[in-house]
């Protein structure tokens, strides 16, 4: 083989490999130190808003006020998905919520498609929460407090002043969203758990923080929020990362009936009674494979000139050559 040959293959084999891993790379979506807060949107100045001292983005969310804070995506994003953060709380009031989602316009925490981790405090609980609401407005929740929400593991709180890192990933094929929460540079849990989403989960075009939902007038949630990320996955693990108790029952999606972009329950018990309960599927969860599966290769399909005619051909050829030397 001759060197031109030998350099032309391996080229092709460089562009190949280039080609692959560009299509196969995870994607930055959006990232932010808050080295600035270019994109961000409020109708609240006062509550959110850039902290030039300590280079954070502050929030205080507040029931009853319908405030929000919003960066819009581009274009709507349909797929697997990372959406990793810092939050530092200074001040969580009993019936407060930190609430930051990756949503729709409209900035509902209540209404789907939306993924929304919460520094939850309705009862003066500091539990740390995960919901998951479909396009359908089928709602799936998970908190830190055995009992609550089919989660039965031990007891995790949260405290103000202390800073946490959530990460949040999306399973498509497993419908499934799981939350770890760690200390920032951090490997070892402090909470990790899952809901199971039954719906669509498809055109997320918003992270935002918002009120809107909040349970009690007037209470406040505020602290700061930094390190944000967002990315689309090329592939996910099959597999969910572990929880604090894997032999725990699968969560039970509810449907969100009556609730409407900006409306803002009086409590958590009116809340409750806009909920219905959907009956769970009860099956067996078979071990996941490591790698979200492939569909299997097509079935070849024979060609017309494959079968008994064109081998007899070939034999008669063969024999009609062996006279014909004769």
């Amino acid at each position: 083989m001759s060197a031109v040959h030998v350099s032309f293959i391996f080229t092709i084999i460089l562009l190949s490999t280039i080609l692959q891993g560009s299509v196969f790379a995870d994607t930055p979506l959006y990232s932010t130190d808050f080295s600035d807060s270019t994109g961000w949107e409020t109708n609240s100045p006062s509550s959110f808003y850039l902290d030039n001292q300590t280079g954070r983005y502050h929030y205080q969310i507040t029931g009853g006020t319908g405030s929000y804070a919003y960066y819009p995506l581009a274009e709507a994003f349909t797929g697997p998905f990372t959406l990793e953060f810092d939050v530092y709380p200074e001040k969580t009031e009993e019936k407060s919520s930190f609430r930051f989602g990756f949503g729709t316009e409209g900035y509902d925490s209540q209404k789907g498609p939306l993924v929304l981790a919460e520094l939850y405090n309705q009862n003066g609980e500091q539990a740390f929460s995960l919901t998951g609401i479909s396009k359908e407005n089928l709602l799936s929740q998970t908190f830190s407090i055995p009992g609550k929400a089919n989660y039965s593991g031990k007891t995790v709180k949260f405290s103000d002043k202390e800073e946490y890192h959530f990460r949040i990933t999306w399973y498509p094929v497993e419908n499934r969203i799981s939350l770890t929460v760690t200390s920032p540079g951090e490997s070892t849990p402090i909470f990790s758990h899952f809901v199971m989403i039954t719906g669509k989960m498809e055109e997320f075009t918003h992270l935002f923080l918002t009120s809107i939902g909040e349970g009690q007038n007037g209470v406040k949630a505020e602290g700061f929020i930094d390190n944000i990320s967002l990315v689309s996955l090329s592939s996910v693990m099959a597999t969910p990362e572990p929880t604090n108790t894997p032999d725990e029952a699968v969560p039970t999606p509810t449907l969100v009936t009556s609730v409407t972009s900006g409306a803002v329950p009086p409590n958590e018990t009116t809340e409750m009674t806009n909920v219905q309960e959907i009956t769970p599927v009860t099956e067996s969860i078979e071990p996941l494979p490591d790698r979200t599966p492939l569909p299997a290769p097509p079935t070849p399909v024979p060609t017309e000139q494959a079968g008994v005619l064109p081998l007899a051909g070939l034999f008669g050829l063969c024999i009609a050559c062996l006279f014909w030397r004769r």
